[in-house]
C-alpha cells in the first residue's frame, strides 16, 4: 500500500498560495502495507516478488527527498516485473517514477510513464488502481500549464473516489481541482472545492492535510482583500503544523504569512517571517521555495522603496527560478523586476522585463499575472506620457480583476485610471474612478478586521486624493487664491488677538485657582484638626461613662449581665471608631510621618499573622503558602505593613464561610501578597466602593460581623502614600481575592 504522497511543491502564480500544489496519494490495495514502515535492506535471496516489493519501497522513501534514487530503484523494479508480472505493481512503480519526474521538472517524461500507468490501470478492470495514476497525470498537465486536460483527469478521479467512498482520495482530489480554478482566476469555484475537501479533514481527524486546505482557504480570503480573516486562518494552520514539527509545512505558512503581513503594510513583520521561511527552506534544499521567498523578500523591501536590496533579491531569484526551469516562478519575479523599474523611473527597462513575463504568463495562461502585466503596461504609457493606451491597459486590468472577484487588484486598477484621467485633464472620469477606488477599499476593510492600521492608511490617503481632485476642478483658482490670501491675513490678526485674549485668561484662572486651592486647603485643615480634637476630647468623658458604668455595676446585687454586656459592647465599638477615625485623619494628613524601612521575614511574618487571627476564628481554617524567595528578608516599613496585612487577613476570616489562603511572591521591586476567601466575594461594581469609609456592601455586612467600616479605607491610603496597591477579583475558592503589592525601594 502506498505511503501517502505529499505534493511536489510548485509555486503558482498566485503569490499567497507560493509553495502549495498539494495533492495527497493515499492508501491503495492490501498488498503493500509494509510501505508505511521503514524499508528493509535488500536480501540477495529474495524471492522475485519480494524483491519487487523491496524495490517499490525504495522508490516511494526516496521520490520527495533524493527523485534520482527513486528513477533507479524504480528501473531495477520494473525489471524484476519483466520475470515475475504484476501489473498492479508496474502501475504503483510507474505512478513513482512519473512523481520523480515531475519533481525534478522534467514533465513530458513523466507524464508518458503517468499515462502508461493509467493504461495499465484501466486494462486491470480494478477502479481502486486508477485513482492514483490520474491524479498524477493531472498534477503533470497542470504543470504543463494544460489545464483542461488535468481537470479531466481530476473530475474522472474524483467521481471514482466517490463511487468507492474513499473520503482522504476524495478530499485530495478536490483540493487539486480547487488549485486549477485558482491559477485560471475563478475564486469562487476553487473556495468550493477547498470548503468541500476541509469538510472532510476535519471530520477523519487528519490534522496535518487540514492545514493545506487552510492555507488555501486563507490565500483566497487574501486575493479578495480580506487580509484579517486570512491572517486568522494561517496562523491556526502554522500552529498545528508546528504541533505536528512539519518543517516544510512550517516554513510554506510562514512564507504565506509574511505575505499577508506585506499586503497589510507591516513590512518588517514580514521581512522577520519570510527570513525564517528562507532559513527553514535553505535546509531542505528546496530551491523552489528559495526562489518564491527571494522575490517575496525583494517586494518587502520595494515597499520599504529600499531599491537597492529589491533587485538583489529578485536577481537571486530570478537565477534560481532559471536554474530549475520553473517558468511560472520566472513570470511572477520578472513582473516583479518591471514594478522595480517602473519605480525607478526607467520605463524602458521595466518594458524588457515585462514583455518577457507577460509571454510567459500568456503561456502559462496564469489570469493573474495577465492581470498584473496590463497593471503594469499601463503604468509605463503613463510614464511614457501616454494616457490614452494606458487608460485602456488599465481598464483591462480591472475587468480581469472583476471577473475573478479579486478586490484588492480593482481597487488597484481604479486607482490608477483615477490619475490616468487626471493627466488626461478628465476631472470628472478622474474623479468617478477614484470613488469606485475608495468605494472598494470600504469593502475590503468594513469587516471587524485586526488590521486597523492597513485600513487608516487607506482611508487617509483616498481622502487626500479626493481633495486634491475636487481642487483642480475649480476654473476660479487665481482668484480664490488671492481672496484666501487677503482672509488669512485678516483671521491671523484676529487669531493673534484671540490667542493673547485666552493666554491671559489662563493666567487670570490659574491665579484665581491658586488661590481657592489655598483658602481650602486650609479650610481642610481647620476641619481635620477640630475632628482630631473633636475625637479626642470625646475619649476622655468616654472613659468616665465606661469607668461609671463598671462602678454601678460592682454595687448590683445583682446585675443585670446582659444589660451590661450590650453598654460595654456598645462602649467599646464606639472607643474603636474612635481610634480609628483618629487613624483616618492622621493618614489624610500630608504631614504623616513614614517609618523607616527594616529588613522583614515576609513569610515568617504571614505565619504570625495567620495563627493570630486563627485564634480569634478558631472555627475557620487559614493557611499560608510558602514562597521560593518570601524567607529572604526585604527591606519593608514593618509596622505599616503589619498593620495593613492584619487588616487583610481579618477582613477575609470575618466574612469567610471556612476558608481562607494567603499567598505572597517577592520581586526585585515589590513583594506582592494574596488574600484568598471562600466567602460572598464582592460583585466588580462594588470593588472600589469597598475602599470608601464607612461603606458597606449589604446587610449581611454590618457591625454584627465586626468592623467600624473604616479599615479598609485606612489600609487603602496607607498603602497609596507607599507607592503601592491594593486591588480586589475572583478567588478561586469562590470569593474574593485582595491583592497587595508594596514596593521594596521607598
Amino acid at each position: 500500500m502506498l505511503q501517502p504522497l505529499s505534493i511536489a511543491r510548485r509555486p503558482t502564480a498566485t503569490p499567497w498560495l507560493p509553495c502549495l500544489a498539494a495533492l495527497i496519494i493515499y492508501f491503495f490495495g492490501s498488498t503493500f502495507a509494509a510501505a508505511q514502515q521503514e524499508t528493509r535492506p535488500l536480501e540477495a535471496a529474495a524471492s522475485g516478488q519480494q524483491k519487487t516489493e523491496q524495490l517499490l519501497q525504495l522508490a516511494i522513501q526516496n521520490r520527495n527527498t533524493n527523485p534520482q534514487k527513486t528513477l533507479q530503484f524504480g528501473a531495477l523494479a520494473l525489471e524484476s516485473l519483466e520475470t515475475n508480472p504484476d501489473s498492479a505493481s508496474r502501475t504503483l512503480v510507474l505512478s513513482n517514477m512519473a512523481w520523480a519526474h515531475m519533481v525534478l521538472g522534467q514533465y513530458e517524461q513523466g507524464i508518458l510513464l503517468a499515462e502508461q500507468a493509467v493504461s495499465i490501470a484501466e486494462s486491470l478492470d480494478d477502479p481502486d488502481h486508477l485513482i492514483v495514476p490520474l491524479n498524477i497525470s493531472g498534477l503533470l498537465y497542470w504543470r504543463m500549464a494544460e489545464f483542461e486536460r488535468a481537470l479531466s483527469n481530476f473530475f474522472r478521479a474524483l467521481e471514482l473516489t466517490q463511487t468507492l467512498k474513499k473520503t482522504d482520495s476524495e478530499a485530495a482530489t478536490l483540493n487539486n481541482i480547487g488549485l486549477i480554478f485558482i491559477e485560471q482566476g475563478d475564486n469562487a469555484r476553487a473556495f468550493e472545492y477547498f470548503r468541500k475537501a476541509q469538510k472532510i479533514h476535519r471530520a477523519s481527524g487528519n490534522r496535518g492535510k487540514l492545514t493545506i486546505m487552510l492555507n488555501n482557504i486563507a490565500g483566497i480570503f487574501s486575493a479578495q482583500g480580506d487580509y484579517s480573516q486570512a491572517l486568522e486562518i494561517q496562523l491556526e494552520a502554522l500552529r498545528i503544523r508546528e504541533s505536528l514539527q512539519d518543517k516544510p509545512g512550517i516554513a510554506e505558512l510562514q512564507l504565506n504569512i509574511g505575505i499577508t503581513y506585506d499586503h497589510i503594510g507591516d513590512y518588517d513583520k514580514a521581512l522577520d517571517y519570510f527570513l525564517e521561511a528562507q532559513h527553514l527552506f535553505e535546509s531542505l534544499g528546496d530551491k523552489r521555495a528559495i526562489a518564491q521567498t527571494l522575490n517575496a523578500i525583494g517586494l518587502a523591501h520595494q515597499h520599504k522603496l529600499d531599491f537597492a536590496k529589491a533587485q538583489k533579491h529578485y536577481e537571486k531569484a530570478l537565477s534560481y527560478a532559471r536554474e530549475i526551469k520553473d517558468e511560472s516562478i520566472e513570470c511572477s519575479v520578472l513582473m516583479s523586476l518591471a514594478q522595480l523599474k517602473i519605480l525607478q523611473g526607467q520605463p524602458r527597462d521595466a518594458q524588457t522585463f515585462l514583455d518577457q513575463g507577460f509571454r510567459l504568463a500568456k503561456s502559462l495562461g496564469f489570469g493573474a499575472l495577465q492581470s498584473q502585466g496590463h497593471l503594469l503596461q499601463a503604468e509605463i504609457h503613463l510614464q511614457q506620457n501616454d494616457p490614452e493606451r494606458a487608460a485602456k491597459e488599465a481598464e483591462i486590468a480591472a475587468d480581469m480583476a472583476d471577473a475573478s472577484s479579486e478586490k484588492a487588484k480593482s481597487s488597484q486598477a481604479q486607482l490608477l485610471l483615477s490619475q490616468i484621467h487626471a493627466a488626461r485633464g478628465d476631472y470628472r472620469q478622474a474623479f468617478s474612478a477614484f470613488r469606485h477606488h475608495k468605494k472598494l477599499n470600504d469593502e475590503l476593510f468594513s469587516k471587524a478586521s485586526s488590521d486597523k492600521l492597513a485600513q487608516l492608511r487607506s482611508l487617509h490617503e483616498a481622502e487626500t486624493r479626493l481633495r486634491k481632485i475636487e481642487l483642480l476642478e475649480r476654473d476660479n483658482a487665481v482668484q480664490a487664491s488671492r481672496i484666501e490670501k487677503q482672509k488669512v491675513e485678516r483671521n491671523a490678526w484676529i487669531f493673534g488677538l484671540l490667542l493673547l485674549l485666552t493666554i491671559s485668561l489662563l493666567l487670570y484662572g490659574r491665579f484665581s485657582q491658586k488661590k481657592v486651592n489655598l483658602a481650602l486647603q486650609k479650610s481642610l485643615n481647620t476641619q481635620r484638626e477640630l475632628m482630631q480634637a473633636i475625637a479626642h476630647e470625646f475619649r476622655a468623658p468616654l472613659a468616665r461613662v465606661q469607668l461609671a458604668v463598671d462602678m454601678l455595676q460592682d454595687q448590683e446585687t445583682r446585675p443585670d449581665s446582659a444589660l451590661f454586656g450590650n453598654i460595654n459592647k456598645g462602649l467599646k465599638e464606639l472607643d474603636e471608631l474612635l481610634r480609628e477615625i483618629s487613624l483616618w485623619l492622621r493618614r489624610e494628613s500630608p504631614e504623616s510621618a513614614e517609618e523607616i524601612s527594616q529588613l522583614v521575614n515576609l513569610q515568617k511574618l504571614l505565619q504570625e499573622q495567620a495563627a493570630l487571627q486563627h485564634q480569634l476564628h478558631p472555627g475557620k481554617c487559614i493557611s499560608v503558602t510558602p514562597a521560593e524567595a518570601a524567607s529572604q528578608k526585604v527591606p519593608l516599613p514593618r509596622k505599616y505593613l503589619l498593620w495593613t496585612i492584619n487588616n487583610l487577613l481579618s477582613n477575609a476570616m470575618r466574612y469567610s464561610h471556612r476558608q481562607v489562603e494567603v499567598s505572597c511572591r517577592v520581586q526585585a521591586e515589590s513583594i506582592d501578597i494574596f488574600v484568598d476567601d471562600d466567602g460572598p466575594g464582592i460583585a466588580p461594581a462594588d470593588r472600589q466602593r469597598v475602599f470608601e469609609p464607612f461603606v458597606r456592601l449589604d446587610p449581611s455586612r454590618t457591625r454584627a460581623t465586626g468592623g467600624t467600616g473604616l479599615g479598609l479605607a485606612i489600609a487603602l491610603r496607607l498603602v497609596e502614600s507607599f507607592d503601592g496597591s491594593i486591588t480586589i477579583s475572583e478567588s478561586h475558592l469562590g470569593g474574593a481575592r485582595f491583592h497587595l503589592s508594596w514596593p521594596t525601594h521607598q
